[in-house]
């Protein structure tokens, strides 16, 4: 008799280094289906026992995980010369992919919802943290992989944390080599970049960049190169959420920063002491944030129109104009280049070939207009939109250089389009401080 098949692929999800992810049903012996995620290494390297041993690493960890915070798994197998995970399927998104979504429709993460997301995501580490064996003994697990594609967020409103692949552990088969860094660099901690021991603080570090990230609404540690990245991670400075979003009073600052101290003994103790500290605030300032809040927001920025490249609301550029006078405030960074994607500050020639002096409907619909550039040669103008977004910038000590013919219209501008957007006293104390001054000299 030929062997029941217990599993039928219906679609492929999603494919990375090492294994790929199908969408699939698992067929009981009556006939009925359960549909389930099938996550299967790569048939190139079943030949190599290091990934292969990496691989059934997770799934061995991943059976003695049972948490409502953590994707479950169900099976492991070997089929067609292959091996094979047989997961929960999470009918939702990957956090990487709803921060994305927010760019795409001009929103960012609400504070309250930010903080019970990672509180979630926290809750199934402190599961794996704490998890031991049959005989009592602790298991020693930490992710070493937190970051926002390794957490899901369901359309019901669940967080589940995903992935345990490169996960350290006692009951590991497969050990990391010395000197060998495993993990994306971005969301790796001080002592794993150094080739340090890591333990369950590494984690605290990594959840703390992810909450840093929603709350800031760009990302942290992210250079231009790989060693740039690591360089970023290593000194470990970090730029007050505060002076980033106006929504982030100075102790919920202090409290992301605890956990982003470089230093381990400065962090949390445990994932468990972090979901109190985020929760704590929540109830302190009563706000009643639950797993409906995150379906309906998801719901909300998924079914909402994006916004469209030729167009930027008045909100939208507020926003930015503001974080761009923030970002003069932190004067740690004066004249310097701050290690945050999008925080530069605004490159203030660039204004003064923005429609002649004015902002047109076209600056705001970021639609580019050619020039004559110094050399005479016909250069694009830089859109409104893009300048603002720091994708052109130099530092602000170019405001003390005065510049020949068109300096002073060139601040008018900048005055004018801080009245333009709606920042009121902001733009009154650049105009009283900086620009009349300036003119007046």
């Amino acid at each position: 008799m030929a062997e029941r098949q217990r599993y039928k692929i219906v679609e492929k999800l999603d494919a990375g280094g090492m294994a790929e992810i199908y969408r699939a049903k698992a067929i009981t012996i009556d006939g009925f289906e359960k549909a389930v995620a099938i996550k299967r290494i790569l048939p190139s390297l079943c030949s190599q026992p290091k990934f292969v041993n990496m691989f059934l690493d997770e799934a061995r960890l991943s059976m003695h995980l049972n948490n409502a915070n953590i994707v479950q798994v169900f099976d492991v197998g070997r089929a067609q010369g292959t091996y094979f995970i047989v997961m929960e399927l999470v009918d939702g998104y990957n956090l990487r992919r709803v921060f994305q979504r927010l760019s795409e429709v001009g929103q960012r993460f609400p504070v309250p919802l930010a903080l019970f997301t990672v509180a979630e995501m926290l809750k199934g580490l402190a599961h794996a943290h704490d998890r031991r064996d049959a005989n009592g003994n602790p298991l020693g697990i930490v992710h070493r992989d937190v970051s926002p594609p390794n957490v899901l967020l369901s359309k019901a409103g669940e967080v589940k944390v995903t992935d345990f692949g490169l996960a350290k552990a006692i009951t590991q088969a497969e050990l990391t080599d010395p000197g060998i860094v495993k993990g994306k660099f971005s969301y790796l901690s001080p002592e794993a970049i150094d080739g340090r021991a890591v333990d369950h603080r590494a984690d605290i570090f990594s959840a703390g960049v992810v909450l840093w990230e929603l709350l800031a609404n760009r990302r942290l540690f992210l250079g231009k190169t790989e060693m740039e990245t690591v360089d970023l991670v290593q000194k470990a400075d970090v730029p007050s959420l505060s002076l980033l979003n106006p929504d982030v009073p100075e102790d919920l600052d202090r409290m992301v920063a605890k956990s982003l101290a470089r230093d381990p003994r400065k962090r949390y103790h445990s994932a468990r002491e972090m979901v109190d500290a985020l929760t704590g605030y929540l109830f302190r300032e009563g706000l009643k944030v639950t797993s409906y809040d995150l379906a309906e927001f998801l719901r909300a920025i998924y079914e909402a129109q994006a916004v469209e490249a030729e167009g930027a609301s008045q909100e939208r550029l507020a926003l930015l104009i503001s974080d761009e006078i923030l970002s003069l405030s932190m004067m740690r960074y004066a004249g310097q280049t701050l290690p945050v994607e999008g925080s530069n500050p605004i490159q203030v020639e660039t204004l003064g070939r923005v429609s002649g002096g004015r902002l047109s409907s076209d600056d705001l619909k970021g639609v580019s207009s050619g020039m004559e550039g110094a050399s005479g040669t016909r250069t694009q103008g830089t859109a409104l939109v893009e300048m603002l977004e720091g994708r052109e910038t130099i530092p602000m000590t170019v405001m003390g250089t005065r510049q020949k013919g068109g300096g002073s219209w060139v601040l008018w501008g900048l005055g004018g389009l801080l009245a333009l957007v709606g920042l009121g006293a902001l733009g009154w104390v650049l105009w009283s401080q900086v620009v009349g001054p300036w003119l007046n000299s």
